[in-house]
């Protein structure tokens, strides 16, 4: 079950990475576009380098968070890990020697 999970936050972080990433890219070039196309200048490209440092910098972000994620459930599960033998340990009690029955 653990890693059917972690399959499919893997899928949905790459598929989210790839979003994230083309998204500032076309909708700076569109708009670059536009823009040399009604007011006559050259700005295509400078939105280009643009919207790849805005699509590098959501890519920065999402794996920063998906990274911190996974370090806290790790830690969480190690915890409960720990928790879990400290109570294994607790419920093997040692009873106290009895004294013998055999008389001398």
């Amino acid at each position: 079950m653990h890693n059917n999970r972690s399959v499919m936050r893997s899928f949905m972080m790459v598929t989210q990475l790839g979003i994230s990433v083309m998204v500032p890219v076309f909708v700076c070039i569109f708009a670059g576009y536009y823009i040399d196309r009604y007011a006559g200048t050259r700005f295509t490209l400078l939105f280009l380098i643009l919207g790849f440092m805005a699509g590098g910098l959501n890519a920065y972000k999402l794996a920063k968070a998906t990274l911190a994620m996974n370090e806290k459930e790790e830690r969480e599960a190690l915890k409960k890990l720990q928790s879990e033998k400290k109570a294994e340990v607790r419920q093997i009690v040692n009873k106290p020697k009895q004294p013998s029955r055999v008389k001398k």
